[in-house]
């Protein structure tokens, strides 16, 4: 488990508070006040503030910094007050003089104070305060930062340790690799290493870790994971032993729970981090805390990463209730790790992320589809992915109706489909695979045809769509190229696994490095693990061995070998033997040639072999059996018990054995294969099966031993031989003779591990239609391997219908025809290797080529017939049939009938109309596809009549030329004639003029001078004789003159010649344009003349004129010539000049913006300068502009303009535009002028502020009204509105309504748990503002419960009641108390505002009855009284007479008169304030309040009441508005008295 800096501090989150002396330094100074801003502290100086004047503030504290060492690190701080405060920086331990490290900085813009510090280091960690004053207080916030230091600084760790020995730690300094535990003073410098805490992320060198040794990140994530995922996470860290890792971990979450107890409730809900798409990742639990001011730590890998409650920022917390919720941003590779929170110093979460590698290899593209057709976005991945995430329009989409998601059986194809596309479907659709994503547009064109307007439209079954690449190869040479990367992955592993084995062999092959006599391991060699020692004294169990140098081996199996004991062999080396079976080492002597021990090491010290070892054999030429013998036997025991041990050692050992051990007696690295011993030949003794040897044991006997068959083949070495390509070398034998010994090529042959057969290419799913073949191949490693196929793990011969064939490494199976039963998971094994596929047979629907050809052919039928669709198929089960026509889905009714059967359908069509005609399509669908097929209904039908209206193209005295449209539909058939008859007008027969061909014109040459005629067209096909149609009168002979053309247009001007061009008029007076007469005139002349001879009509619509005069201006008209005679003649052309073209102007200068809005923004510029031959005069302007994301520019005026300044209008609010500027003349549009940047259509940037002057910050509502908050505002651009309720989201119930000025919160009906203080924050990109309104939601209190009372003191009487039920839901709910005794007829107020359930009553005379009532009050009204028993009892007297004498009349009237003046109030903002006073008057004066000399007894604000000649004033909620002089005024006719205070408000 990573370790984290445990922080100490108490105060708010990330703050440090201020110290004792600075505490009692300040409450001597003056008031303390709070403020708005948690953690900051200000002391006022003066008691009463002057108006409009106020103490230093923050609007935002400079929030605590955790960073990395050499990083920068800034403090940010804004602050208000009046008159604007100084403010200054400091630190609490430490000066801030260098200002290379320490820059204070102030944005005059944004109001904002900064406090940088240049590359942060541990002397910087320190707590630091900002302060704000002026003349009338001061402000002081704190902010720790505390530096991570990267590496190992030992001067600094040196210092904390002696922080820590004397007591003193800097807490806000984390420095991550100490352990506070430890104390200097007990600590050993050289063991100074062992203090450093290693932690993952920060130390790159990890301890290497013991066999079976489980990784602490495994623990750490498996504490959080479901139990679902256990294995997937003990397969990824190679955890094999579930049971004892379930037991541990049990354990393990046992004391997570203990430790978490301390600061948390609970915790529940934990979800993983996910990546959520557009680049975002976050987990989220639900976590509710013991101790709100707990802090919250993020780590990554170990290292505390910082975080803000800001969603723009890199790592961000959002709490919603009790849910946190964490993100990371703008995903890259190195985001991954393992994410761990931490509550102080208890982990409560830890989650592993993982970013996969996939991306996308072609990405969707733009589609465009009509309205009512389908859109299909499809993409293709770099590596399988089970299914990416789908957006659109900023939603997940997710399958249902409207959408279908689609992905390839490789998992590397993946498709959207938009179903029914409509103009609500149009906008960005994204793809989105781990961090990768990729988006396009989907653009829905509207339907063109203005007939279907207000109609619904068919539902098309065209897809609009697709890449246009074929995806599927594409896909399959990803698979290829993951196949060819994972087997070239394969054959580097067994590559370097070959390798390993090679110098794993050489090793083992190379000779043994001398012995030097040094058993010590740490000087020696590998340290082993046997317990045997080479003294035969058996020290095993230390593991240790003395060497010369009196060193200690370290190591789990260490032998100790003393060459000067070697005499003592024979009895030592039995207690040995006896004892190291228990060690996993052997010495290096009488080895069990049978042992077959795995072992780290011999009694040398020397690593021992994983494989056999076979001692070294000494050849003699004398022959000692009964020696041998014995000692064999001797050996044997020893042998026994070694043979328990892990490792051998290099003498006597069998060749068998497979051991695998660490290292000799004498240090020396053992061998990771077998040992081979040398062979010492000697050259006077030849080899062979069964000789015998002698040799010098280690007591110094002559020994012999018989081979039973040479270990190796002996060879026998001629001394004067030459070695030739055998390697030879002499050495000194143990009995002092010089031999020599030869190598016959390697010890033991080249062990080549042989992986077996391997799958070059495997099986693939297969999917095969029934009745046709299917094939399933692979491809060995081999060619002449066998293999065996089976189906659903049943072995498949040659006699069920099965081709098997093998050509060479390809080995292939062949089904001839498919059936059902031969679906399923087919294996092919050979050599102990298995690959495995699945065919599926599937039975779509399917038709027979004939009868779909025959289906094919339109059918034709005449109208009101009937006509019938047949089309046979074959597939499975449940069969899905459906009928279109011309897309529209066909149902039964009284004209259509639909059968179906298992093997056909059949469509009848009764009383077929003309509308009837167009597409038939069938439509089968199964479980195994879809199948398709379309054929043609032609319905014959009688031609409609001609379209008009006729057109006359020639009306003359002898002739009328007429010219129609054809018929509107044919009725199948072409047209062959069409039918006239012609009627003169006045008279009532028609005459017939017959048949003409189907050309829709005629000519009528039987006509008379001025007459006038009708004529009657009908339309004529082998269907029959359309309905006809009658044409208006035509008169023959009429003069029909033709309208006025256009005005000529100049096409072109020089000093000698002008071109003009028009039209032809839009009437032509029913006969052809015989040619025009052109005229012209010079300016300042009213008199046309004939450019053309009158007689000689231009017969082209152009003219060259070449009778003018350099330098004039001249203006054109024309007239059209018809059968009947000029026309009228048009309007005149604009004037133009004689005079060669001038050329275009330049670019306009000083292109700027004067203005900008939402909706329009204004431009200004220069005239471009004159150039002579290069360019001319402007004579007016062009605007152009385009949007940011298009490419196409809309001209804003129609015509030039000649200003200079111009408004673009109509714009989108906060879009972006290009905007350029043209100049024109009459050479033609010069080059266009650009702004330098695009403009936002938004007015200049305006922080934002309320508007309204008398926002009420205080109202209450009665349970069950509505509430209604509405706040006018400016600020641009728009600013982004949120509503808060005691700082927490806004309930869904509550409305909120935000126009561009304002904001409206709405509660339509109100209960008491609305109540609160209800804030907005405005805010856009300058800044932002914020208001608070605290509403009350309340009702009539329910009046209080039984009234008692008792007598504690005589004369007095305490009334007590039962409190009211809305006591408890209703902070500002208090009581008053009303008395009445029995000599008066009225109830006076004795008590108000009482906040308890208990009031003593003075003054209470015997003799007398009272009655008391208690009454509840809130801000909303008061409840019913609760009346009391009677108290006391009235005394009864005796009736006596009393004979008044006369007196006088007394006159008892007095003029006003204050008993007790007003005193001066001094009111906390926000609390209430109640003034009161005394007076007396007969008759009762009348009693009048002012504010600054303004009357409040008409104010609703300020609760006015006088009671028995005592007037009081109550203000709810003290406000600076409230701040004031108040006065009182009581009049009556006998005279006026004032009296008069003044109110301050404190802050």
């Amino acid at each position: 488990m990573w370790k984290k800096s445990k922080v100490t501090d108490q105060t708010a989150t990330g703050q440090g508070g201020p110290s004792e002396a600075e505490q009692e330094e300040e409450k001597k100074a003056g008031i303390k006040k709070r403020s708005k801003v948690p953690g900051v502290m200000i002391t006022q100086f003066i008691e009463v503030l002057p108006e409009g004047k106020s103490t230093p503030d923050f609007l935002r504290k400079p929030i605590a910094l955790t960073i990395q060492e050499g990083k920068l690190a800034i403090f940010k701080a804004n602050v208000c007050g009046d008159p604007k405060p100084e403010v200054t920086w400091g630190r609490a331990k430490g000066d801030m003089s260098d200002t290379e490290t320490f820059q204070k900085k102030y944005d005059e813009a944004t109001g904002e104070y900064t406090l940088e510090i240049h590359r942060v280091s541990g002397e910087e960690a320190d707590t630091y305060k900002c302060y704000a004053i002026n003349e009338y207080g001061k402000a002081i916030c704190t902010a720790a930062l505390n530096v991570i230091e990267v590496g190992f600084k030992k001067k600094k760790a040196m210092e904390q340790l002696e922080d820590i020995g004397r007591g003193r730690v800097n807490q806000n300094f984390v420095r991550p690799c100490v352990r506070p535990s430890f104390v200097l003073g007990s600590v050993d410098p050289a063991e100074f290493r062992k203090l450093l805490r290693k932690r993952k992320g920060v130390d790159k060198e990890e301890a290497v870790k013991e066999p079976g040794e489980i990784d602490e990140k495994f623990w750490e994530i498996i504490m959080s994971a479901d139990r679902k995922d256990y294995e997937r996470i003990c397969a990824e860290f190679g955890v094999k032993d579930f049971r004892v890792m379930l037991k541990k971990l049990s354990e393990k979450k046992k004391e997570r729970q203990e430790e978490q107890a301390k600061y948390i409730e609970t915790i529940n809900n934990l979800k993983h981090i996910d990546i959520k798409g557009l680049g975002i990742a976050s987990f989220e639990f639900d976590l509710e805390l013991k101790d709100l001011t707990s802090r919250i730590f993020l780590y990554k890998d170990g290292v505390m990463i910082p975080y803000s409650d800001e969603e723009e920022m890199k790592h961000s917390l959002k709490t919603v209730g009790k849910k946190l919720i964490f993100s990371v941003r703008d995903l890259k590779a190195e985001d991954a790790g393992l994410y761990q929170v931490d509550v102080e110093e208890v982990n409560l979460f830890s989650t592993d992320f993982k970013i996969p590698t996939v991306d996308f290899i072609v990405k969707i593209q733009e589609v465009k589809a009509k309205e009512r057709e389908d859109a299909m976005f499809e993409c293709v991945l770099s590596h399988p992915w089970p299914r990416i995430k789908w957006m659109g329009k900023n939603a997940t989409l997710e399958e249902g109706e409207k959408y279908t998601i689609t992905v390839s059986e490789d998992k590397l194809i993946h498709r959207l489909l938009i179903k029914d596309c409509s103009q609500l479907d149009k906008g960005i659709y994204s793809a989105a695979a781990g961090i990768k994503t990729c988006s396009a547009w989907l653009i829905v064109e509207a339907d063109s045809d203005p007939a279907s307007h207000g109609k619904k439209k068919t539902r098309k079954t065209t897809q609009a769509g697709g890449t246009g690449l074929d995806l599927g190869k594409l896909a399959q040479e990803q698979q290829e190229k993951l196949a060819k990367e994972r087997q070239e992955q394969i054959d580097a592993a067994n590559k370097a696994r070959a390798e390993e084995e090679r110098l794993a062999r050489e090793a083992l092959l190379a000779p043994p490095p001398p012995d030097t006599g040094d058993g010590d391991s740490g000087e020696g060699g590998d340290s082993g693990e046997g317990k045997d020692t080479g003294d035969g004294k058996n020290k095993s169990k230390s593991g240790s061995n003395k060497s010369k140098d009196g060193g200690k081996s370290v190591g789990k199996s260490v032998g100790e070998t003393k060459d000067s004991e070697k005499e003592e062999d024979d009895k030592k080396n039995k207690k040995s033997t006896d004892d190291s079976d228990k060690c996993k080492g052997t010495s290096n002597y009488d080895i069990d040639p049978n042992a077959n021990g795995e072992g780290d090491g011999d009694s040398k010290g020397r690593k021992g072999h994983p494989g056999p070892l076979i001692p070294d054999a000494v050849i003699g030429s004398s022959l000692h059996n009964d020696a041998e013998k014995e000692r064999d036997d001797k050996y044997k025991k020893s042998t026994d018990v070694s043979d328990k041990g892990k490792g051998a050692s290099n003498n006597d050992i069998d060749p068998n054995a497979n051991g695998e051990g660490d290292g000799d007696s004498k240090g020396r690295k053992g061998h990771p294969g077998p040992l081979i011993p040398d062979t010492v030949i000697d050259p006077n003794v030849k080899s062979g099966t069964g000789e015998t040897e002698e040799y010098i044991d280690a007591a110094g006997m002559h020994s012999v031993r018989t081979r039973q068959g040479p270990l190796l083949k002996d060879t026998v070495i001629d001394p004067n031989a030459q070695s030739g390509t055998e390697e030879t070398e002499q050495y000194t034998d143990v009995s002092g003779k010089r031999s020599e010994r030869t190598r016959q090529g390697p010890l033991l042959k080249d062990t080549v591990i042989d992986p077996g057969v391997q799958f070059v290419s495997g099986l693939s799913n297969v999917h095969a239609l029934i009745g046709q073949p299917a094939e399933l191949m692979c491809k060995l490693s081999n060619d002449n391997c066998e293999g065996t196929w089976y189906r659903d793990s049943k072995k498949l011969t040659a006699d069920d219908g099965h081709i098997m064939s093998r050509d060479g490494a390809n080995h292939k199976l062949v089904i001839n025809r498919c059936q059902e039963e031969d679906s399923g998971k087919y294996r092919f094994e050979a050599d102990g290797r298995k690959t495995e596929a699945m065919l599926n047979v599937e039975d779509p629907p399917r038709f027979d080529p004939d009868d779909l050809s025959a289906f094919s052919q339109p059918v034709i039928v005449k109208v009101g017939n009937s006509t019938t669709f047949k089309l046979p198929f074959v597939g499975r089960e449940p069969m899905k049939i459906q009928w279109y026509r011309n897309g529209e889905e066909l149902l039964d009714d009284n004209t259509t009938k639909i059968e179906k059967s298992f093997t056909q359908s059949r469509l009848l069509l009764s009383k077929c109309q003309r509308k009837d005609t167009g597409e038939i399509k069938i439509k089968l669908k199964n479980e195994h596809g879809t199948m398709e097929a379309i054929s043609r209904l032609i319905v014959l039908d009688k031609p409609t009549a001609p379209q008009g209206p006729v057109e006359v193209l020639e009306s003359t005295a002898s002739c009328i030329h007429i010219k129609w449209r054809a018929p509107k539909d044919d009725g199948g058939c072409p047209v062959i004639n069409y039918n006239l008859e012609r009627q003169q007008v006045g008279r009532n027969t028609w005459k017939k003029l017959g048949d003409i061909p189907g050309v829709p014109e005629y000519k009528d040459n039987d006509v008379e001078h001025g007459r006038k005629y009708c004529y009657r067209i009908r339309v004529v096909t082998e269907e029959g004789v359309s309905e006809m149609m009658e044409t208006d009168d035509l008169t023959a002979g009429t003069l029909a003159f033709p309208s006025s053309p256009a005005p000529p247009k100049v096409a072109s001007a020089f000093n000698n010649c002008i071109n003009l061009t028009w039209s032809t008029p839009t009437d032509t007076g029913g006969s052809r344009i015989l040619g025009y007469n052109l005229e012209k005139r010079k300016k300042g002349s009213n008199l046309w003349s004939p450019v053309n001879p009158t007689d000689e009509p231009i017969q082209e619509k152009k003219r060259a004129v070449t009778d003018v005069v350099a330098g004039n201006e001249y203006e054109f008209r024309v007239y059209a010539i018809n059968v009947s005679g000029l026309s009228e003649p048009s309007s005149p052309s604009e004037f133009i000049f004689a005079k060669d073209p001038k050329n275009p102007p330049g670019k306009v200068e000083d292109l700027k913006v004067a203005d900008t809005s939402y909706t329009a923004l204004s431009l200004s510029w220069n005239k471009p300068t004159e150039e002579v031959g290069v360019q001319d005069e402007a004579k007016g302007y062009f605007i152009e502009v385009r949007q940011a994301e298009c490419i196409d520019w809309t001209r804003c005026n129609i015509t030039p303009i000649i200003l200079t300044t111009f408004t673009v209008k109509s714009l989108k609010a906060m879009a972006m535009y290009w905007i350029r500027v043209i100049a024109i003349n009459d050479g033609g549009e010069g080059v266009p002028q650009d702004l330098d940047n695009y403009i936002l259509a938004m007015p200049p940037p305006v922080r934002p502020c309320f508007t309204d002057n008398k926002m009420k910050s205080f109202m209450v509502v009665r349970a069950g009204n509505s509430v209604r908050i509405l706040l006018n505002f400016e600020a641009s651009p728009w600013p982004e509105v949120m509503w808060l309720k005691d700082d927490v989201p806004l309930l869904k119930r509550v409305n909120i309504s935000n126009s561009e000025s304002s904001s409206q919160l709405l509660i339509t009906s109100s209960e008491r748990s609305d109540s609160g203080i209800y804030t907005i924050v405005v805010k856009n990109l300058v800044g932002q503002e914020s208001f608070s309104v605290e509403v009350r939601v309340t009702d009539d209190p329910k009046p209080p419960g039984p009234v008692e009372l008792e007598e504690n003191v005589p004369g007095t009487v305490t009334v007590i009641w039962e409190p009211s039920p809305d006591e408890k839901r209703d902070d500002h709910l208090h009581y008053s108390v009303s008395k009445r005794d029995s000599t008066k007829g009225s109830w006076s107020t004795v008590a108000d505002r009482l906040f308890n359930n208990k009031f003593t009553a003075c003054n209470i005379m015997p003799g007398r009855e009272y009655h008391f009532r208690v009454y509840a009050k809130n801000d909303m009204g008061m409840s019913a009284p609760s009346e009391s028993p009677t108290w006391g009892s009235e005394r009864r007297k005796d009736t006596f007479v009393v004979n008044i004498p006369a007196y006088k009349t007394c006159d008892l009237r007095t003029a006003p008169a204050f008993l007790v003046p007003l005193r001066q109030h001094t009111a906390p903002k926000g609390y209430e304030c109640y003034m009161s006073c005394a007076i007396k008057g007969n008759p009762k004066p009348r009693v009048t309040w002012y504010r600054n000399n303004i009357s409040l007894n008409t104010n609703t604000n300020y609760l006015i009441t006088n009671i028995c000649g005592v007037c009081s004033l109550l203000i709810l909620r003290v406000t600076p508005k409230d701040w004031g002089e108040y006065s009182i005024q009581i009049e009556s006719s006998l005279g006026r008295a004032e009296s008069s205070t003044k109110l301050t408000v404190r802050e």
